[in-house]
């Protein structure tokens, strides 16, 4: 057994050693990188910042890395920076903020909490996969977050590729493929914010929605809470603005935490905001994005 094991340990690293050396082989055996999304581009950004003092840390999926404008902070004496990836649910950020803050002490965690990807038991793959694959983040503490969502996500495959990508991003980075293809409606412009380009639409048809919590998502979310605590860090639930608004009752694992309505925002339901009805155009960014601000600045200096 102990030969088998060392034999397959040397097949495995013969295999990371040689798709390390082209990309075609590498997406063949293991995965391809992409720049949707920038995750490539907002990891690399943190890690040239050696000292960090943030202030607020965003975490959530794509209302969030698209919906948010960190710089928007800087009017009210704060500072940000956003985690979001696509589809990233409670769960997958559940053990990304652990990672976050072994980098720096923030005063807040906002964590975006939107609804529509709600009833889930487990992180969610493609937000796992994004984090694995596109990441220039390999600290121990990020590595393991990585490990722990490969595990959780359930996806055996996955689990082993955060082991390769540990490996290959210590001497090429996500993102240094020449050819790889440009988000064409994304322009990254710092702070882990993604403005979009995408058509504003004019006008939409609601259909009716519910929504509900899981209670593994709760326990994820009680998690997140328990880490804050514990840190003297401020957790703020924000659901973002949507056009067409879920249904849902309040789940009791939000009592006692504050939390920000984006539908309350003046602009959540102007049309020429959005692309779809959830995701911001950018000047739908901007906007929300200074009142959102204003919203955390006045939680932060009541507490």
């Amino acid at each position: 057994m102990g030969l088998f094991a060392l034999a397959l340990a040397g097949v495995w690293l013969l295999l990371f050693i040689a798709s390390s050396q082209t990309y075609t082989l590498e997406y063949a055996v293991f995965a391809s990188e992409m720049n949707a999304g920038s995750t490539n581009q907002r990891s690399t950004e943190w890690n040239k910042n050696e000292l960090h003092e943030e202030d607020v840390l965003f975490f959530g999926s794509s209302t969030c890395y698209s919906g948010i404008d960190p710089s928007a902070l800087n009017a009210f004496g704060l500072s940000g920076f956003n985690f979001c990836s696509s589809n990233q649910t409670i769960g997958n950020s559940a053990s990304l903020i652990p990672a976050a803050s072994m980098d720096v002490s923030p005063e807040c965690i906002a964590l975006d909490v939107f609804p529509w990807i709600w009833g889930t038991t487990t992180p969610a793959l493609e937000s796992t996969k994004d984090w694995i694959i596109n990441s220039n983040l390999r600290t121990p503490a990020w590595s393991k977050a990585y490990r722990t969502l490969a595990l959780e996500s359930g996806d055996i495959f996955t689990f082993v590729t955060t082991f390769y990508y540990d490996f290959v991003r210590r001497f090429k980075a996500a993102g240094s493929n020449p050819h790889l293809a440009e988000d064409l409606k994304g322009d990254y412009r710092g702070l882990g914010f993604v403005a979009r380009s995408y058509d504003a639409l004019d006008g939409i048809e609601c259909e009716s929605l519910t929504r509900s919590m899981s209670d593994a998502e709760c326990r994820y979310l009680e998690e997140i809470s328990t880490h804050c605590a514990e840190r003297s860090i401020q957790l703020i639930l924000i659901n973002p603005p949507q056009l067409c608004e879920e249904t849902f009752d309040m789940p009791p694992c939000f009592d006692g935490l504050a939390y920000i309505d984006g539908n309350a925002w003046p602009g959540a339901k102007t049309p020429r905001n959005f692309y779809d009805d959830h995701h911001l155009v950018e000047a739908g960014t901007l906007s929300y994005s200074a009142w959102l601000a204003q919203q955390i600045a006045s939680l932060l200096h009541a507490s």
